[in-house]
């Protein structure tokens, strides 16, 4: 009898760190993303970049086809969403300025990199009228690695992780 309680503790373990390990590598992922976002500013197939750093970033025992999509969006400082690219971890898209194909698809194109303000002094910057915010937040769907939820009742796949950074652009004169 204690065995099998000693055992599931140590199986309830064993899934939190996973979880506990999963969810920190999709924050850092996010976290780096929205940082080169930032630098890179209004530059052509900026997106595809940030993509490509994502899958960099996305390491074992992350899976990568669990990711459920990628929101890169406009914001105030204080964080409120406003106008997004989205993309989902499906199909291929060709990158035209770098000639590369990222196994991404475009979904709804509310922010393309041309609309980004990175000016300082914000003159031709439209529709904005001063440095842009910039966030990315990435959805991932975890699955149960241990069959331990299932006996316990959480049965199912797991929880829904969406981790978002924000940060204002690295202006240029």
């Amino acid at each position: 009898m204690i065995f099998m309680i000693f055992m599931t503790v140590v199986v309830a373990i064993m899934e939190f760190s996973f979880v506990l390990t999963i969810k920190t590598g999709i924050s850092f992922a996010s976290q780096d993303a929205t940082q080169l976002a930032a630098e890179l500013g209004n530059t052509a197939d900026a997106d595809c970049t940030i993509l490509q750093q994502i899958d960099k970033d996305l390491q074992a025992p992350i899976d990568k086809s669990r990711v459920q999509g990628v929101k890169i969006f406009y914001t105030d400082s204080t964080g409120a969403v406003g106008v997004s690219d989205n993309w989902t971890k499906s199909g291929t898209y060709l990158c035209p300025m770098l000639n590369v194909t990222i196994p991404w698809s475009k979904g709804i194109q509310g922010y393309p990199a041309s609309d980004r303000c990175n000016i300082l002094s914000a003159v031709g910057c439209t529709p904005h009228t001063s440095l842009d915010w910039i966030g990315v937040t990435i959805t991932y769907q975890y699955n149960w690695i241990t069959p331990l939820p299932g006996l316990v009742g959480l049965g199912g796949s797991g929880p829904l992780f969406a981790e978002t950074h924000i940060s204002r652009m690295e202006p240029v004169q």
